[in-house]
């Protein structure tokens, strides 16, 4: 198993200490589980995946990132909204609601932004640098399978690697 954690300028190790018999009480590993992606995932994983994150915070109209940016997370939306733009940021091709995700198909693609994501009110989310990313989907098929279902279903592809 690849940790999802480690050493270096974009994640810091992490040291968990829970009893493996109690369920754990985490405000973001509870908003993680109601992600559909991450509802199998043991919650000491999702712990993990907490510890090596971001939460931040994007008030309404902000930009979460711009086309031809580089593509260094993915990002769990824990509360509000989020409009994905086109290339030219002219008109609107998705909005992600509280418990979905988005850029992973820059990061499947190992690719720069396609799109630009905004805030379309004050949101709330997680930010799950690229590395740890990578890790994750190296350590759960489960969980790597699905997500690249779901890239690809959004960009109308057979399957994304």
């Amino acid at each position: 198993m690849v940790p999802i954690y480690g050493t270096g300028p974009v994640v810091s190790s992490i040291v968990v200490t829970v009893d493996p018999r109690r369920p754990l009480n985490h405000s973001l590993v509870r908003a993680l589980r109601r992600v559909p992606a991450f509802a199998a995932i043991d919650d000491r994983l999702l712990l993990k995946v907490v510890g090596a994150s971001a939460n931040l915070f994007w008030s309404a109209g902000s930009v979460i990132f711009d086309a031809g940016s580089p593509s260094e997370a993915l990002y769990v939306v824990l509360a509000g909204r989020v409009r994905i733009r086109n290339e030219t940021g002219e008109s609107d091709v998705a909005e992600i609601a509280t418990g979905e995700y988005f850029g992973e198909i820059s990061l499947l693609r190992n690719s720069r932004h396609t799109r630009s994501a905004h805030a379309l009110e004050d949101c709330e989310v997680l930010v799950l640098p690229k590395r740890s990313f990578e890790a994750l989907m190296e350590s759960n098929a489960d969980l790597a399978d699905e997500i690249r279902s779901k890239g690809a279903d959004r960009v109308g592809e057979r399957q994304l690697s």
